[in-house]
């Protein structure tokens, strides 16, 4: 019998058990559930087998198909690293069972999203994920964490509805919500264009894709530390596992296939551009998901899903590592000047390996990620790799200059540990991958310490870009860009 379907339901038993330590008096003890669920899916994943399962063994038609396979397996590696690294450093950070057990839900929400191989389990898995991760944004409390909660939550709904109205045509065209059945029945049909159009502004929305991504800058950075980065490290890997499923199993137009590269490329340069603009040391970090998901996009549009994995897979571990150290760090203030690692050299050498596998050096993981998406690219698109990655490491080495400025408050040992191990795995993985030390990776640095230094001359980083509030009528405002930009999509799909 396969056990990949304990991925996914571990971790939902174990948050049963963490919830139930208070009722019974037990608050105390939930720390030791919460971590038992959070490394229980390890059991699973290093002694099952790649593969498909239909769970129940029912007939594919009406059963649950999960797999582990090239496209997701290195998603659900990195996820795991991830979650383990957050659970370890939660236990000094978070305080009431709740947050565990929103955490533990986060957690069974994803693995089961990314194992899915069908669109409707896909769906109910990633809307769990969701669902957890509004009420972890607002979990503080503060004003603007529970209006950048409301604001995520009312734009990820918007994109949910649109989304299930997607699987319903596929459904009506095909009968199937099996990837594996529609693929092999869908024939192409103005519905059916319509359809992943649909879909794929849906999770454009959900991944905060540019220009769909209005709401992540505050949701990610107005997030407790470590809820921002599983946000930004495993949470919008989510949809864009819906749209390895929807380019891998439906006929994608060649007109839809251009958009999502120069959508991939736009976002890839204005994450780069705001990033740069940031005082705030976590809205730069969040302005660099929306950066970074754009190569992860590239790699969907070119068809190279193999490359998007690994690159989705290397964003999870630098980010991820980045907003724990960088957190941390900040914990007293987010504004770059006021903290930094002067005092903290585990830190330091934590934030300067991450700031490299960010940006594409080798033999950082990073590096691997960005060859794969390379390699499945042609002419002037290699080119804006390796632009992106420039620009990367002229905003990294911004962070760094101002935090080589500034000390570090006292941090608990779990939280440097974890900031440290996230950083380690991004060298080791890399070196597991084969990524040996290439001279040519080392030219991009004086390039970018060299444009760093003339931005600086010209006062770029003085000007003021901060907000002061997350106001109700940005909602409106990011549902009338899904509006246009669905609008836009359904006019293509008609040519």
């Amino acid at each position: 019998m396969g056990l990949i379907v304990l991925l996914a339901a571990l971790p939902l038993f174990f948050a049963f058990l963490t919830a139930l330590t208070v009722p019974l008096r037990l608050e105390k003890l939930a720390k030791y559930p919460f971590l038992a669920g959070a490394v229980a899916p390890w059991a699973v994943f290093l002694f099952e087998r790649a593969g498909n399962e239909v769970v129940g063994g029912w007939p594919r038609i009406g059963g649950i198909e999960v797999s582990l396979n090239p496209h997701n397996t290195p998603i659900v590696l990195a996820e795991l690293v991830l979650f383990t690294a957050v659970a370890i450093y939660s236990l000094d950070y978070f305080k009431e069972v709740k947050a565990f057990v929103l955490l533990l839900l986060l957690h069974a929400g994803l693995l089961g999203a990314f194992i899915s191989r069908d669109l409707f389990n896909f769906y109910i898995f990633m809307e769990i994920a969701s669902v957890s991760s509004f009420a972890l944004v607002g979990s503080s409390g503060e004003k603007k964490a529970v209006r950048a909660a409301y604001k995520y939550l009312m734009l990820s709904l918007l994109a949910s509805y649109f989304f299930v109205f997607s699987i319903g045509v596929i459904y009506l065209k095909t009968g199937y919500l099996n990837l594996e059945l529609i693929s092999e029945s869908v024939m192409s049909s103005k519905e059916i264009n319509v359809a992943i159009a649909i879909a794929f502004a849906s999770l454009l929305l959900k991944a905060g894709i540019f220009p769909l991504h209005v709401w992540l800058p505050d949701a990610h950075s107005l997030a407790p530390t470590p809820v921002s980065a599983l946000l930004s490290g495993a949470v919008v890997k989510a949809p864009v596992y819906g749209m390895i499923l929807i380019f891998s199993a439906l006929p994608v137009s060649e007109g839809l296939s251009e958009t999502a590269m120069v959508l991939a490329v736009a976002s890839v340069f204005f994450g780069v551009a705001m990033a740069l603009l940031q005082k705030d040391a976590k809205r730069l970090l969040a302005y660099h998901t929306v950066s970074q998901m754009g190569y992860v996009l590239l790699g969907i549009a070119s068809m190279n899903f193999v490359g998007a994995a690994y690159y989705a897979m290397a964003h999870s571990l630098f980010k991820g590592g980045l907003f724990l150290s960088v957190g941390s760090l900040g914990k007293k203030s987010r504004k770059l000047g006021e903290f930094g690692y002067k005092n903290a050299p585990l830190m330091a050498l934590s934030v300067l390996m991450l700031s490299l596998a960010i940006g594409g050096v080798s033999p950082f993981i990073g590096s691997y990620a960005k060859g794969l998406i390379s390699s499945g690219l042609a002419g002037a698109w290699k080119w804006a790799v390796l632009a992106g990655s420039v620009g990367t490491l002229v905003s990294f080495t911004k962070l760094n200059y101002y935090l080589a400025k500034g000390e570090a408050p006292a941090l608990p040992l779990s939280w440097k540990f974890a900031s440290f191990a996230l950083a380690l795995v991004t060298l080791v993985s890399g070196l597991v991958l084969g990524v040996v030390p290439k001279v040519k990776d080392i030219y991009p640095l004086p390039v970018a310490l060299t444009i760093f230094l003339l931005l600086k001359a010209a006062g770029v980083f003085n000007l003021v870009l901060e907000k002061e509030d997350v106001k109700p009528s940005e909602v409106n405002t990011g549902a009338m860009l899904f509006a246009l930009f669905l609008l836009l999509l359904l006019y293509l799909a008609e040519l």
